[in-house]
């Protein structure tokens, strides 16, 4: 995909870039005037005034020297104006797709005009039935899909540690090709979590060159992003292969280096990616911005055998004796791979609100038990998410500084007062706040361009990520000074501050930094989309 495009996303609409469109006439939609302008390039800022009609910009340049006039005219006095941020992580789908957080507010408040979900192998199925549910009651931010592995996986074998047969697997690529004519973006992949780390390599790939036959991505979180199964090294290699094999671009999610076991490992990582890029295998990441992961508390702590079959097995296998006295010892050696019972907070925990925000630690205490215990009880209670800490801000720190690592959230549509990890909320202000402005680890136009034309080019966004005339009128508007996250992971729910605009598709979905309400997101299909009884927008 990336082979297709070049970062003029937006040339085959554009004109002279400081000239108005030679057929332009009446009044523009919106005049913002006297503008730092952050192309997304990644080139220094420049003062510019910028103009919308409609839902496309349509001017960039000196607004008096070329008589350019608006309905609305917005003076920013020199705040920084750059693209709308796309995030190429998430887990917004079910979000988007209700009545409470259809608006993505902890995204829009922070930047954020476009999310891609449907990650780490997990997608609503058919994709149609979300896309026409976000068309009909409308969405706040631009959403796009992928079709997800373990969704596929699952749907045809169950919860079994098996191959496909011939025929299962066939039926596993006729899925794709129709979620790719639905408009998914590419296949993605949660190798690390059940039924999906039961699949051997030559099983995603056959899966692969089906999305990139048909021009799609693959996205995948990694089989091992520490030293759980194959290593951190060993899963790189193999989305790498996978990648050659099935010709189709890559995408590292939420690129890290997990415990203690491969802290400093990053330099290596990054060298190997290098090597690949330099052979002519498209391989990108994402990553977001915090030193704590956030994922499924059975995936933290439970060996794979014991999910296999489906939670009431899972359950069965924790109630029996002899099983439980097995599991011990492997679940305290995932706490300690974790970062130790005090690093694992539990989040989400719907069969007991009382203990959500709490450490394993603190259970095992309260319950007088050893936290291996403590886990097994929790899980048999109910499903959970945990936030545990177990990265080093060095590796951290190394992945950001190259330039094709994107940033990501890996974060879900989420109300104030919910308890999650807070990069659902803060992910693209912290990166700004923490790593350009304190810690100067990037500068400002470098992580713009993380932001905004670089994730539009790996997900194939050709009209996205740019100021350029032409471009849809995604915007985002910010002043320096005031960006932050104030989103802590004992306080997460609370909106990024700083940014004072927010514009989807031409519409202001965030005034003078406060919500409008607008439900001006589109969905964004894929480059193999066929229209049927929903019209294309």
């Amino acid at each position: 995909m990336l082979q297709r495009l070049t970062l003029f996303l937006c040339l085959a609409l554009m004109v002279p870039l400081s000239a108005a469109p030679p057929e332009q006439s009446g009044l523009a939609s919106f005049l913002f005037k006297h503008a730092r302008l952050l192309d997304g390039t990644g080139n220094p800022w420049r003062y510019a005034d910028v103009a919308v009609t409609g839902d496309r910009i349509t001017f960039v340049g000196n607004a008096a020297a070329a008589n350019i006039a608006a309905k609305e005219t917005i003076d920013l006095h020199g705040l920084y104006l750059a693209p709308g941020f796309i995030d190429l992580h998430t887990h917004t789908a079910a979000g988007l797709s209700s009545d409470q957080m259809r608006e993505n507010l902890n995204y829009l408040m922070q930047g954020v005009t476009t999310v891609v979900t449907g990650n780490d192998g997990g997608s609503p199925w058919p994709l149609s039935k979300a896309f026409d549910t976000w068309e009909q009651k409308g969405i706040g931010t631009n959403a796009a899909l992928y079709v997800g592995f373990g969704t596929l996986r699952e749907g045809v074998l169950g919860m079994q540690n098996r191959a496909p047969s011939a025929a299962e697997l066939g039926k596993m690529q006729a899925m794709v090709r129709e979620a790719m004519r639905e408009g998914a973006v590419g296949l993605s992949t949660g190798l690390f979590y059940v039924p999906q780390s039961w699949s051997k390599t030559d099983e995603v790939i056959a899966l692969a060159k089906v999305a990139g036959e048909m021009g799609g991505l693959y996205d995948t979180h990694l089989r091992d992003e520490g030293s759980y199964n194959i290593g951190l090294e060993g899963a790189v290699a193999e989305a790498i292969e996978i990648g050659r094999q099935s010709h189709l671009p890559v995408s590292i999610s939420h690129i890290k280096a997990l415990g203690r076991d491969v802290w400093g490992h990053s330099d290596a990582v990054v060298a190997m990616i290098d090597k690949a890029r330099a052979e002519g295998i498209n391989v990108t990441a994402n990553q977001y911005p915090y030193e704590a992961s956030g994922t499924a508390f059975e995936a933290a702590v439970l060996p794979n055998w014991a999910a296999e079959g489906g939670r009431a097995q899972m359950v069965a296998r924790i109630d029996d004796p002899a099983t439980h006295r097995r599991l011990l010892p492997e679940v305290e050696a995932l706490i300690a791979k974790r970062g130790g019972p005090a690093s694992l907070v539990l989040i989400g925990y719907k069969a007991d609100a009382s203990l959500e925000g709490k450490s394993l630690q603190e259970l095992a205490d309260m319950w007088h038990v050893s936290p291996a215990e403590a886990a097994l009880r929790a899980i048999r209670g109910g499903s959970t998410s945990v936030v545990s800490h177990n990265m080093r801000e060095s590796d951290i720190a190394e992945f950001m500084k190259q330039d094709w690592v994107a940033t990501a959230s890996d974060g879900e549509s989420a109300l104030p007062g919910q308890l999650t990890h807070p990069r659902s909320f803060g992910t693209f202000a912290r990166k700004i706040q923490k790593y350009v402005v304190t810690d100067k680890v990037i500068p400002l136009p470098f992580a713009v361009r993380a932001a905004t034309s670089l994730p539009a080019e790996v997900a194939g966004f050709a009209d996205r990520g740019l100021i350029r005339p032409g471009c849809y009128a995604d915007i985002v508007v910010f002043d320096l000074e005031k960006v932050a996250s104030p989103a802590t992971y004992q306080d997460p729910a609370r909106y990024a501050e700083g940014f004072s605009y927010v514009m989807v598709n031409g519409s202001l979905a965030v005034r003078e930094g406060k919500p409008t309400h607008a439900l001006a997101g589109r969905v964004l299909r894929g480059p193999t989309w066929v229209p049927t009884h929903t019209a294309s927008r």
